[in-house]
Formats: structure tokens, sequence, C-alpha cells
């Protein structure tokens, strides 16, 4: 592993239409290692467009984007994924009727090698690297403090817990790059704080580099080393949160005009 202070990501004018629709115009950005990095903007204003360009969802036109140097500029998702990128989504993705200890061992798929040698001689070669994988599990679900429900249901847990398992599921991936679309949604103030705290752990304890996007300023100002504001597809600032946050530019697209104290 680089030193700190290496960068990551990053994302240099990448442009990205849909038919006449600008949805990402000229955005440059640039994460190093080891930061959590806040992304904000209002609806529409494209976060989760330059996320997908990102994690090759949705390809920019224009510009770059690499990762730990290497140009990942329409690279498939699959592809995105081996290099060490991991992701949540802002709608829960989770498989209901499935167990959360099932839900998080789906996030190990990236690592695994399946073939019919492997299932043919299953003591030998699959039994441990299934082992091995479970360890991980084990370990994140301690880890997310989700013990008293590795066995339910995910469709049968609250939503602050419904959103840890499927912060434990990115986690299990062993990412070194982690995509967090708005994964405090929906909760209340102790679920946001201690999602916070999971984060914080996430980039202290694993070295994890985290680009966060969240509506609830609080916690961007709270944990984020540096941030960006998009406004129809543009950066309007970025840097310090509780510098940019006081941008008369950010406080209008973003806040509505309602000045942010701190």
């Amino acid at each position: 592993m680089s030193g700190a202070g290496d960068v990551v990501l990053q994302a240099e004018q990448v442009e990205r239409r849909f038919g006449g629709l600008v949805a990402l115009t000229g955005v440059d950005l640039k994460i190093t290692r080891g930061e959590i990095f806040g992304l904000v903007g209002p609806n529409g204003s494209g976060k989760t467009t330059l996320t997908n360009a990102i994690t090759g969802f949705y390809p920019p036109q224009k510009g770059r984007i690499t990762l730990e140097g290497q140009d990942i500029t329409g690279m498939a998702p699959h592809a995105v994924a081996r290099r060490g990128v991991a992701r949540t989504f802002q709608n829960l993705a989770l498989f209901n009727g499935m167990t959360v200890l099932d839900n998080i061992l789906l996030g190990r798929h990236v690592h695994m090698q399946p073939g019919v040698l492997r299932t043919a001689l299953y003591p030998w070669l699959a039994r441990p690297q299934e082992i091995a994988h479970r360890r991980v599990v084990e370990e994140t679900i301690d880890f997310m403090q989700l013990q008293s429900v590795r066995d339910d249901l995910v469709d049968t847990i609250p939503i602050g817990l419904k959103k840890r398992v499927e912060l434990a599921r990115a986690l299990v991936a062993e990412p070194r790059f982690l995509i967090l679309d708005e994964p405090m949604a929906g909760m209340n103030q102790e679920e946001k704080e201690y999602m916070a705290r999971f984060v914080l752990d996430a980039r202290d304890e694993r070295g994890v580099t985290v680009l966060l996007i969240e509506h609830h300023m609080d916690i961007i100002t709270g944990i984020c080393d540096r941030m960006l504001v998009l406004s129809y597809g543009e950066v309007i600032d970025t840097g310090i949160p509780k510098e940019v946050v006081k941008n008369p530019r950010v406080i209008e697209a973003y806040l509505g005009g309602a000045r942010v104290e701190g």
C-alpha cells in the first residue's frame, strides 16, 4: 500500500448526457487514500450519475476516470469491482426472503472461484475456500454488531439494521475504495450516529477510502475530510466541509438559503 496522500480516485472533465439532458459536465474530482470524501447536492444534481460513471454502469462520454493510477473509464462494473471498489445503493438492494448472513455472504462473490473441478474436489479445493469466506463474513458481522440478527430474514428487521447489513455486504468484499450512496436515509438520530461510527471505523481499522453521498449535512461536516457540491451536473464548490457550507452558492443550491452554522 502506498503512503497517505496518494490519489485513489480521480475524475477529469467528466461529462455524461442522456439524450438532450446534461447530467454531468466538466466534473473534476480527486480523492486521496484514507479520506472520507463527501458528495452532496440537491436531487437531480448528478451525484448518482457520477457514482455510476465511476463504477461502470453509465460510462462518461467525455473525460477520464482513474483508480490508483489505472484508467477505468468505460470499464465494466464487474471489472471495476475486482479492482477493489464496492458500493451500497440509495435504495436498499438486499434480497428479501434470505437471512442477514446469506445476504452478507453474497458480498464475497467477487473473491469466489467456482468451477467444475473445484466442485468435484470439494473437500480439497472448495471447502477450504468456503471456510475462509465464512471467516471474513463472521468477522464482519461482529464488526457491524449484527450478531443478534444474523439468522433473521432481512425483510423482518428495521431499516437501520438493513442499512448496516448492506454496509456489511460491501465490506466483506474487502474493498480499498467504498462508495456509500445515502447510507443514513430513513434513519433516526441515534441510528445515524451508529452508522457514522461504523463508517469512521471502516476507514480507521480497515484502511478503506470512502466516497460518501449524503443529504444530512451534519454528517458531512462531522466525519468528512473534504467534500464536493454538485448542482445541475456542475461542481459549484469543493474543499473542507465547514468552509464549503458557508459558500453562498452552496447555501442557495443545496440548503435553499438556510445558513449552516459550525
